[in-house]
């Protein structure tokens, strides 16, 4: 039986204060997230409910310091694409190995790498022993269209590939998956950069979760807004900045906050100037995995934007008749094609896998035994 879950995002008003909650229901059983929630006078705007949470709704962001720009620019330059998770990163069983290496080491190299990038396309491959046997298993490449789409296309990818290699070891050597040893992998991502500006009328890509469920994604066409906007897209600062806006400019204005606790991905007030939502201009704030901001997108129907998707549907795939609760899930499963193409490889016993400009990537940064496998040959001097 599929597990019934879903979320309620509300505002209650306490005397003088406003008060945001997140309430997650599980099989209609309701809980109180810990994590989002915070109070502010009714006066102040929705923003400040944000800027006062101390960064619960922002865990999905990386800090990008000089130091981190400059590793990142070296690893264009030298065309690393190839990154290798090594042993030594995590110690004890396979299950914990692939639980931290999927929840935390891969989804931070991926937002790392995202920065700048327009998308990337993705392969995961694991190396497998099993009764004295060494194989590859690989993916197919998946594009990651969006850095709030991480997660779920990570999670889709150890999953499809674990599934592979259930069935693979069942058939072949008579055991199931708990015999296979899995303590390295490595992850090949192909980015394609995208130049860094900040727009009116952004065209980026809505995370998946809102692209699947919505067509409502369009222009605003009315001059005093055009103006208004674009001034404020072309301020210098890295945040939308609020103080630009004319205080007769009659907009609502909204961003995306991700839960720490559930890490479920929500939309919320930013800025609501009046309160006649369905002919009022409304405008999505854009901002990149370091949180700076890259520009506006106006929505046409805000109602069917925010509402949540409906959690009483199965999906069920006509290729392969596998089953999904969840229409993100069913978008990836459909985006990998099912799982065809993946790939396994047997590798000889006693073969050595050598490895030329090699970059170790730092833990103070990473917190985990990444290595970068570098394709640039180094000239040589005469």
């Amino acid at each position: 039986m599929l597990r019934r879950a879903y979320s309620r995002f509300i505002f209650e008003t306490i005397g003088d204060s406003r008060v945001f909650h997140h309430q997650r229901f599980i099989n209609d059983l309701q809980t109180d997230c810990p994590t989002c929630k915070s109070c502010v006078e009714t006066r102040e705007p929705y923003s400040q409910h944000w800027n006062n949470d101390y960064g619960a709704g922002t865990s999905h962001q990386i800090k990008m310091s000089p130091v981190e720009r400059l590793l990142l620019k070296r690893i264009e330059t030298e065309r690393i694409e190839a990154f290798m998770l090594c042993n030594g990163s995590v110690s004890g069983r396979t299950n914990d190995f692939l639980l931290e290496a999927g929840m935390e080491a891969v989804p931070q190299l991926l937002r790392f790498l995202s920065f700048g990038a327009a998308k990337l396309e993705v392969t995961i491959g694991f190396y497998v022993n099993v009764k004295k046997e060494r194989m590859y298993y690989e993916s197919t490449a998946m594009s990651v269209e969006h850095h709030l789409d991480i997660v779920e296309s990570v999670d889709m990818l150890f999953s499809m590939l674990l599934e592979k290699i259930s069935n693979y070891v069942l058939l072949q050597q008579r055991v199931p998956l708990e015999a296979c040893v899995i303590k390295r992998m490595k992850v090949t991502v192909k980015r394609h950069v995208s130049p860094i500006s900040v727009q009116w009328r952004s065209t980026a890509r809505l995370p998946l979760q809102y692209r699947v469920k919505n067509s409502d994604i369009g222009t605003d066409n009315r001059a005093h807004i055009d103006t208004a906007l674009a001034q404020i897209c072309q301020s210098p600062s890295h945040k939308f900045n609020v103080g630009l806006l004319p205080d007769a400019l009659q907009a609502n204005f909204y961003c995306f906050r991700v839960c720490t606790s559930t890490k479920e991905l929500y939309a919320v007030p930013y800025i609501l100037r009046n309160d006649d939502v369905d002919n009022t201009p409304t405008f999505l704030i854009h901002s990149d995995i370091a949180g700076n901001f890259q520009g506006l997108q106006a929505i046409r129907n805000v109602r069917k934007f925010l509402r949540a998707d409906g959690q009483d549907r199965v999906f069920e795939c006509r290729k392969c008749k596998s089953r999904f609760g969840d229409r993100v899930q069913f978008a990836l499963h459909k985006r990998i094609d099912c799982g065809r193409g993946f790939m396994v490889w047997h590798i000889e016993e006693d073969a050595i896998e050598l490895h030329h400009n090699c970059l170790p990537l730092p833990k103070a940064y990473f917190k985990h035994d990444w290595f970068g496998l570098g394709t640039k040959k180094t000239e040589k001097s005469h």
